[in-house]
């Protein structure tokens, strides 16, 4: 989601003063954008080390991959947690990807996007990881997804900025007399991830279902900016673009089933044919209120979670069960009223769905059309999951939850604070 933050002048502001063109002034919240040159950031990764554990910020996406797990700062980098024993996990370092977002993971390759990059990590030695490559300006222009304000900002001065050269890293805030300036509109919002990896570990890993980011066989499918790219990666250290198409420029999500992709959007529900490995077709959509939403699929049914409210649309929130046995023409066949709906996850006969902090929903799912709700578990605030076959895990926050499961429901493993 784009992040332009240009925040409106309230007509309520005390005007200072006029002068004689009429221009209306008053004092205001001015942010300056900090800039790091294009060249320096991708050159820094030559020097790249992996720094001591630190607080996560602002946690975001999550992937499994092995006997670790990855955890994303929004923009900042990627926290390494050592997973082998899930009852007491340890931080073991923080990778700096400056602009990163999501991740995905194979044969001990990583693959991060940083900004409009896509940069690649040697995850062999997980005691040295090592930067490999980049592929620059591949994902699209990232160089307008700028930082959140942390104060009031009434506007931004971006004499001093060359997007062509320049990405913004940071703000610096002063309180000036200027001419107000009136907007029409708002926009702003956030991102997040997860990955798990180990010495040695091939395959892939696997994602939150907020992921833009999935590996299917030797190809990487990967949504940014309205678009879907495709990378062939049966040489891991060598991918090459073999595919790239536009989508609804909304298009945030991505899960896979078989030969098909299933894309969430604020709008709807994208099925696209992969039969066709580098040249994706779109097969359908279907339709649902404007709201945020990821989506998993088991077998012939769909799960997708719309929440509303801020910069997610209209105010209802729920859980929507599709029928997709005729991918040509998924019906929606069950929606359940939600309050503040994130990630979800499928394992067995269950269906996990985080309801912010309203709890974690477990439903037994034996009759898609007809979920049962087994238990909700209130004391949990949890942004996404991630089924394993051995456990569940959850974020939310600034905290790491590991379940396994049980017979009806899941049992606490541990309970790690990021921060």
């Amino acid at each position: 989601m784009k992040k332009l933050l240009l925040l409106f002048i309230l007509g309520t502001t005390f005007l200072a003063c006029k002068d004689d063109d009429n221009s209306e002034y008053s004092m205001q919240n001015i942010a300056t954008p900090i800039v790091i040159d294009k060249a320096d950031l991708r050159a820094s990764f030559n020097q790249l080390e992996v720094g001591d554990p630190k607080p996560i910020e602002n946690s975001g996406k999550f992937y499994a991959y092995g006997d670790y797990i990855f955890i994303n700062d929004i923009g900042a980098g990627i926290h390494i947690i050592d997973n082998t024993n899930p009852s007491a996990p340890v931080k073991k370092g923080f990778l700096k990807v400056p602009g990163s977002k999501d991740m995905e993971a194979r044969d001990n390759i990583l693959y991060v996007d940083s900004y409009s990059d896509l940069v690649l990590f040697d995850l062999s030695n997980i005691n040295n990881i090592k930067y490999l490559k980049s592929y620059e300006n591949i994902l699209g222009n990232n160089s307008y997804e700028w930082p959140l304000f942390t104060q009031n900002v009434d506007q931004v001065d971006y004499d001093a900025f060359d997007s062509s050269s320049q990405i913004v890293v940071g703000w610096e805030y002063s309180r000036e007399l200027r001419p107000v300036v009136r907007y029409d509109y708002m926009e702003n919002g956030g991102l997040v991830n997860t990955a798990n990896g180990t010495d040695g570990f091939s395959g892939s890993g696997q994602g939150g279902s907020f992921a833009r980011f999935n590996v299917v066989n030797d190809r990487l499918y990967i949504i940014n900016e309205g678009q879907l790219f495709v990378f062939d990666v049966s040489n891991q250290e060598n991918p090459v673009v073999t595919g790239k198409q536009n989508l609804d420029w909304n298009v945030e999500t991505i899960f896979n089933q078989d030969d098909y992709l299933y894309l969430g959007s604020p709008n709807g529900m994208h099925i696209y044919d992969i039969a066709d490995v580098d040249h994706p077709t779109s097969v359908s959509v279907i339709a649902h209120l404007f709201g945020c939403d990821p989506v998993v699929v088991e077998g012939d049914y769909a799960y997708v979670t719309v929440r509303g409210g801020n910069n997610c649309g209209q105010d209802l929130s729920f859980l929507e069960v599709i029928d997709i046995s005729d991918k040509s023409n998924p019906q929606i066949v069950k929606d359940y009223d939600m309050i503040e709906p994130y990630g979800l996850g499928i394992h067995g006969g269950q269906l996990f769905v985080s309801d912010g902090q309203y709890g974690l929903h477990i439903y037994d799912k034996t009759d898609p059309k007809a979920l049962k709700l087994v238990e909700n578990k209130g004391n949990l605030n949890v942004f996404d999951v991630i089924p394993l076959e051995d456990k569940l895990l959850m974020i939310g926050g600034q905290t790491l939850h590991q379940y396994k499961y049980i017979d009806g429901g899941i049992s606490e493993m541990s309970t790690f604070q990021l921060n």
